[in-house]
């Protein structure tokens, strides 16, 4: 079976792109490579000094991408942090042997990828692609939904409608390759991270129109709690909630293809209801929530 050449993927990405490097010397003695797939490239190892002086780094050159690998959890976390307070369109990669969940949630909040140490260089050839390529689509996607906002809401729906459906069958793409994903057994909060900026991408898609504005604040609230999510919680009883995951992301999907691809009328508040009902329902089963079932219709 052929693999995908994701090294390959990256230097075609990469190649307009700079990348800021901070590590405790494991990427620099067995993975130099990946440096040269980019455009400009700088090397720091992880000191004191060096994160005093990283605010500077973002004056001195222009960065598209952080790559921040140490044993120092703290240190990791810290340089993380401090990318994405100063901007949030820096793509950032994290590598560090796996900390507690606690850790390990709390970093994923400001990370884009995180990579487990030991790994193999595909592993991270393969994350760091898909992380910029994802930055990028989604940078590119709000210029062009901003850029026609004005003239959507002043038009009617159908402009809106043909406006954005190649954009809409996209994300509705991504979000199948989720529900591949959860139905071939995949559960981590790496995933359920990247599911939630899915969704606040399709949030920020429908509130380019009056009309569907208003389902975006039913997003916010599925993207919070996929991202805050505690697999602590797993046992037999939340398992079910994980089916209903895959059922609302279907559904979603459905609408997509019905409102921007088959034109056909969806009232836009019957979806936004049955979302909300649906969304609480399966919260409630993934936190073992002792409400009772009966108060909910899910669908």
């Amino acid at each position: 079976m052929m693999t995908y050449d994701y090294r390959n993927f990256l230097a075609l990405i990469a190649k307009k792109h700079s990348i800021l490097v901070y590590d405790d010397g494991l990427l620099l003695k067995e993975y130099k490579d990946v440096f040269g797939l980019f455009e400009s490239s700088r090397y720091n190892s992880i000191n004191e000094a060096s994160i005093a002086t990283l605010p500077s780094m973002f004056i001195r050159m222009r960065v598209d991408m952080v790559l921040v690998c140490g044993d120092s959890l703290e240190d990791v976390l810290k340089i993380c942090k401090m990318v994405s307070s100063h901007d949030k369109n820096i793509v950032i990669t994290a590598i560090f042997k796996s900390g507690d969940d606690a850790f390990n949630r709390h970093i994923s909040h400001v990370a884009d990828t995180i990579v487990f140490s030991p790994f193999e260089p595909k592993v991270l050839y393969k994350k760091m692609s898909i992380a910029l390529s994802s930055k990028m689509m989604m940078q590119e996607m709000t210029h062009t939904l901003h850029t026609h906002k004005k003239f959507l809401d002043e038009t009617g729906i159908e402009h809106f409608r043909e406006e954005y459906r190649d954009d809409a069958k996209m994300i509705s793409e991504v979000l199948y390759g989720y529900v591949q994903r959860l139905e071939a057994g995949e559960l981590s909060h790496e995933l359920f991270c990247e599911m939630a900026d899915g969704i606040d991408s399709l949030g920020t898609l429908f509130t380019y129109h009056h009309y569907t504005a208003q389902l975006k604040e039913i997003f916010d609230e599925m993207a919070a709690f996929l991202r805050s999510y505690d697999f602590e919680d797993i046992d037999i009883s939340t398992l079910e909630g994980f089916d209903y995951l895959v059922e609302i992301l279907k559904d979603i999907q459905v609408y997509i293809e019905n409102f921007f691809v088959q034109h056909i009328f969806s009232d836009v508040y019957v979806f936004e209801h049955s979302l909300h009902d649906s969304i609480g329902f399966m919260i409630r089963r993934l936190t073992n929530s002792k409400t009772k079932e009966s108060e909910v219709e899910f669908f």
